[in-house]
């Protein structure tokens, strides 16, 4: 029995595991990361105002440098309204081994996730909705630099998806679950993924993508195969813009 007190037995994918948090907790919690975001926006003000005269290295320094904090910020806000409060140990969270499933699972999302894109892609076009076209989350010119390419690696590749499952599928998605169902957890949570990219071309496509994140981690059991297919996603699109020399 895990730190959790659920028997990991069989029926545990179809019913979920319950969690201690509440609504109310998750309230509190997008409540604190609003907060975390107009602080993000604020510092971020400031911080590209004062280097004005700086080289642009600099002021995308500071943006990844601020992005990096907010996903810290993800993982504080849930070690405090899930861990630290119900002292539940983070197996409640999902980091857990999977039930079932192997390494197909989150290559299976990442491929469904590129055909969603493509997809989505190709119907913003045909209809002339080219405002709707998702934008890049990297800053023009990150690949410029070794140093800020590092940055933007760690940040893309490893605190993004640590940080960003864990809040999204580990702390939001099980809550809503409990009260509203699989499906529509996955579509509130998912929405709310979503909107953190700050792109209103990315609000239906991500939505879809974070409900098949969802979907990763009900099947399996487990919070690390979302992160698994979170990273290979975010990995590939890494390359893909290094490969095309960072273009926007």
């Amino acid at each position: 029995m895990d730190d959790t007190g659920i028997q990991p037995q069989e029926g545990i994918v179809a019913k979920g595991p319950p969690v201690p948090w509440k609504l109310r907790d998750l309230g509190l919690a997008s409540a604190w990361m609003v907060v975390a975001v107009l602080l993000m926006f604020f510092v971020l003000g400031i911080g590209i105002a004062a280097a004005g005269n700086m080289r642009d290295d600099a002021e995308i320094a500071i943006t990844l440098g601020a992005t990096l904090a907010l996903e810290a910020a993800f993982l504080a806000t849930v070690a405090w309204f899930s861990v630290r409060r119900y002292s539940c140990g983070w197996r409640a969270l999902g980091f857990r081994p999977p039930v079932r499933g192997g390494w197909w699972v989150p290559v299976l999302v990442v491929l469904a996730a590129y055909l969603i894109l493509g997809v989505y892609f190709l119907i913003v076009e045909l209809v002339g909705l080219g405002e709707l076209v998702p934008e890049s989350t990297l800053p023009e010119g990150s690949f410029d630099n070794p140093a800020i390419l590092l940055l933007m690696g760690v940040l893309a590749i490893l605190a993004a998806p640590i940080a960003e499952e864990t809040f999204f599928r580990g702390f939001l998605f099980p809550a809503l679950r409990m009260k509203w169902g699989t499906f529509w957890a996955a579509l509130a949570s998912g929405f709310v993924f979503a909107a953190l990219h700050f792109s209103l071309g990315s609000m239906i496509p991500f939505t879809v993508i974070g409900m098949l994140l969802a979907w990763a981690y009900v099947f399996s059991g487990s919070l690390w195969t979302a992160i698994g297919a979170h990273l290979a996603f975010n990995t590939i699109g890494f390359l893909m813009g290094l490969a095309s020399g960072g273009g926007s």
